[in-house]
């Protein structure tokens, strides 16, 4: 049995994930009150690329999700939310990845982030006794794509780490959660 929140879920359900996660982007902009253009130029993107991703005709990278999900000033797990198998049994679990490995974490620093995550969903792994090739085989994906995540040497989509989450059975924003305290530290302006 899975635990959804559907609080956060736009009231139409489009049919693909992409079309669900596109359908939770518009209206998170739309309650912003930002046009198209308005978003992507926060992002440095052409317009027309946020009306595929609310189309629901591109599945991107976790690094342009955690610039979306800045741009619109929410935490990226909520754009995520609708996709969430595991949302509402979110435990209060998180792991100790060492501050040392992540010193000077922000938005601009690519390469921390993929290790940061890469990290959070090794050590989320290793909790559950699972090897890189057994999570790849419940996640539909690659061994050598795991191993590549896991190193934080990847990039990976939206919908595979969907698909790690819900081999994992756990949340996406456990595995987000991390990634989001780090940005907020190196975002929140200090007095």
């Amino acid at each position: 049995m899975t635990c959804r929140d559907i609080s956060s879920q736009p009231s139409y359900i489009p049919h693909t994930l992409l079309q669900r996660f596109g359908a939770t982007v518009l209206q998170y902009r739309q309650e912003q009150a930002l046009t198209q253009r308005e978003l992507a130029t926060r992002m440095g993107l052409h317009h027309r690329y946020i009306s595929k991703i609310e189309r629901g005709q591109r599945n991107i990278a976790v690094l342009l999700l955690l610039r979306l999900a800045y741009a619109l000033e929410i935490p990226a797990s909520r754009l995520l939310a609708p996709l969430d198998t595991y949302a509402s049994c979110r435990s209060s679990k998180t792991w100790d990845i060492p501050p040392v490995v992540i010193p000077s974490l922000h938005l601009g620093n690519p390469s921390k982030l993929l290790q940061l995550l890469g990290m959070t969903i090794r050590q989320a792994r290793q909790d559950q006794h699972l090897s890189q090739p057994a999570i790849a085989a419940k996640a539909g994906l690659s061994f050598g794509y795991i191993s590549e995540i896991e190193l934080g040497q990847r990039n990976l989509s939206v919908l595979s780490l969907v698909r790690i989450a819900n081999a994992l059975a756990i949340s996406v924003a456990q595995l987000l959660e991390p990634l989001e305290t780090h940005q907020r530290s190196f975002s929140s302006p200090t007095k």
